[in-house]
């Protein structure tokens, strides 16, 4: 394994420790992870290959050399191109970080690794007789969350973006089936899309999201914050939303997550400080009881 490879690998697993560890944006990391290895890739190196780039993207006869196996997830962070990556880290902004917001940190991480090795798999199965054809890049993941997003809340209205000119806002549902739309007309065309890897993610998401966030990957705060405290604090419309979002979750850790984002937008009524949870109710930082 080439050292600019143990590189890659530990920008990886830095971002991906620390997000967890501190429950900080993933979507946020990721990003920077994957500028930092776009950086990497064009890193020279003194073997057959050249560059970085060829070290550590993923083509399926990698599945069958073991000495290879890294590459299922480096080529996740790995870009073809500076708008291959633009477009990605977009992905990211607009659909990620909504979604991590509401599920929460590390059932966001495990989607999003899941689906990105789903995505990669399904590549290498629609092009097992051509092992050394190559794929990178974070689509598959993005699209696995993107299907995610779309199992967990179909009719949330989003706007997107296509050659950065910006959409109505339209149902989640609907912005899957013309993504899928589109993968089938890249099929019937000469592309170097890898189409199969954005099914594959999405797919992946759409099955594995209803597990996934109620598997027991962290556990929030054991007390409870009545929502008589919740609505005598929702005093704007931001507020006002978050509240309406507590009270229709089903899912425990999800409705955790809302009323952590609640607390953090939240001010004391007497002197306008941050708030914090207690065991017995709501405490401001300077010490009012609410």
């Amino acid at each position: 394994m080439e050292p600019i490879v143990l590189v890659v690998f530990a920008a990886i697993a830095a971002t991906l420790a620390y997000s967890w560890w501190k429950q900080m944006s993933f979507s946020i990391l990721v990003s920077v992870a994957c500028i930092v290895v776009f950086i990497l890739e064009f890193v020279p190196l003194e073997t057959s290959s050249g560059l970085a780039v060829d070290e550590i993207l993923f083509m399926p006869g990698d599945l069958t050399d073991p000495g290879r196996l890294y590459t299922v997830i480096t080529s996740m962070y790995a870009h073809g191109s500076l708008m291959h990556l633009l477009f990605n880290v977009l992905g990211l902004i607009l659909i990620g970080m909504v979604l991590e917001q509401r599920i929460g940190t590390r059932p966001y991480i495990t989607i999003y690794l899941l689906t990105g090795i789903a995505g990669t798999l399904m590549f290498a199965g629609f092009h097992w007789d051509e092992p050394f054809i190559g794929v990178l890049g974070a689509s598959g993941a993005i699209s696995g969350v993107l299907g995610a997003f779309a199992r967990l809340y179909p009719n949330e209205r989003m706007s997107m973006f296509v050659m950065f000119v910006p959409l109505p806002p339209m149902p989640i549902w609907m912005i899957v089936t013309v993504f899928v739309g589109m993968q089938f007309l890249y099929s019937l065309g000469s592309t170097n899309i890898a189409w199969e890897a954005h099914l594959g993610g999405l797919i992946a998401g759409l099955i594995l999201a209803p597990m996934v966030v109620k598997m027991p990957l962290y556990k929030r705060a054991k007390r409870t914050v009545s929502h008589s405290s919740l609505r005598r604090l929702a005093v704007t419309p931001e507020l006002k939303a978050i509240l309406r979002r507590i009270e229709q979750e089903d899912v425990p850790d999800v409705r955790s997550a809302w009323i952590e984002k609640f607390m953090s937008e939240a001010r004391c009524p007497h002197c306008g400080s941050r708030l914090r949870p207690t065991k017995e109710s709501i405490m401001c930082e300077k010490g009012h009881l609410l």
